[in-house]
């Protein structure tokens, strides 16, 4: 039992050691991974934000859409209709 402490004692001396010996690239790490992190952040309200917007836009496209279908539709119609009146003074003079 005695020695599993002392090996417990020396190995958390030993990281200890290391963590002092490394602290400055320790703090830039994590400073960066901070910093990354705060990006990531504020890209995602970015996202969020546009995506919202997107969404706002998606009934009037939508109804929109609708109503350019039925002008289609109408318009086809009438040039259904005119196109067989010119199907008939074609074939008139003939």
């Amino acid at each position: 039992m005695k020695l599993r402490h002392l090996l417990l004692a020396v190995g958390a001396a030993h990281l200890a050691y290391q963590a002092v010996k490394h602290r400055k690239e320790i703090a830039a790490e994590a400073k960066e991974t901070k910093e990354l992190v705060q990006r990531i952040q504020a890209d995602k309200q970015k996202i969020t934000d546009q995506l919202a917007l997107l969404n706002s836009f998606k009934a009037p496209v939508q109804e929109l859409s609708k109503d350019l279908q039925y002008q289609l539709k109408v318009y086809q119609q009438s040039i259904a209709g005119n196109l067989t009146e010119i199907q008939k003074f074609t074939d008139k003079y003939k």
